[in-house]
C-alpha cells in the first residue's frame, strides 16, 4: 500500500489584493479630501465592483474596524519593540506611537468620519476597544510594578482602552480638531505615568 501524501494548498493571494487595493483607495480618497468617502466611491477608486468589497467588508464599519485595528496591531508592535530595546525612555516610546496613530487617523479623517461618524456601533466601538486594549495589556507587561497599584488589571485595561477610544472619537468628530502632535501630547497626559513615563 502506497503512503498517502498530504498536500498543503497555497493561500489564494487575490483577496489580501484586493484588501490592500481597497485601503489604498481609502488614502487616495481621504487625500483629496473629497466628502464622497461611501461604498461606491471606495470601489470606483479601487477599480473593483461593489460585490468585490462586500466579499471582503461588511460595511463601511467592517473596514474602518478593519483599518484601525491594523493600525493598533503595526504601531503597537513597534512601540512594544522600542521599549523592548530602552526600558528608559518610555516616554519617548509612547509619544511617538501616539503621533504615529494621530497621523494614522488624521490622514483618513474623512473616511473614518464617514464609516464611524456619529453612529459608530456598539459591535465597531467594542471591536476597535478591544484591539487597543491588547496593545494596552502587553504595555502593562512591561511596565514595572504596575500588577501592584491595587486594581484589578482586566479593569485597569478596560479603563484605559475605552477612554482611549472616546477621546479618539471626539478628536475624530471635531470641527476644528487640534493638530496630531498635540493631540498625541493630550492623549499621553491622561494616561498613567507609570505606564508611559513621566512628562520631563
Amino acid at each position: 500500500m502506497q503512503g498517502s501524501i498530504t498536500r498543503t494548498r497555497a493561500s489564494d493571494p487575490r483577496p489580501v489584493r484586493t484588501r490592500k487595493t481597497i485601503y489604498a483607495a481609502v488614502e487616495a480618497l481621504s487625500t483629496t479630501g473629497t466628502r464622497d468617502v461611501t461604498v461606491a466611491a471606495i470601489a470606483r477608486e479601487a477599480g473593483i465592483s461593489r460585490p468585490a468589497f462586500y466579499a471582503q467588508f461588511s460595511d463601511m464599519d467592517d473596514l474602518a474596524v478593519s483599518m484601525l485595528v491594523e493600525a493598533f496591531s503595526e504601531i503597537g508592535a513597534a512601540d512594544l519593540a522600542k521599549r523592548r530595546a530602552d526600558a528608559t525612555d518610555k516616554r519617548g516610546a509612547a509619544l511617538q506611537a501616539a503621533r504615529r496613530l494621530m497621523f494614522h487617523i488624521d490622514g483618513r479623517r474623512s473616511f473614518y468620519r464617514a464609516a464611524l461618524g456619529w453612529k459608530i456601533s456598539t459591535r465597531a466601538r467594542e471591536a476597535v476597544t478591544e484591539a487597543y486594549g491588547r496593545h494596552v495589556a502587553a504595555s502593562m507587561d512591561l511596565a514595572p510594578g504596575s500588577d501592584a497599584i491595587g486594581q484589578s488589571r482586566e479593569d485597569l485595561v478596560k479603563y484605559i482602552s475605552g477612554g482611549t477610544i472616546a477621546l479618539l472619537m471626539a478628536w475624530l468628530l471635531d470641527t476644528t480638531p487640534a493638530p496630531p502632535e498635540e493631540m498625541a501630547e493630550r492623549l499621553l497626559a491622561v494616561m498613567p505615568s507609570w505606564l508611559v513615563g513621566e512628562k520631563v
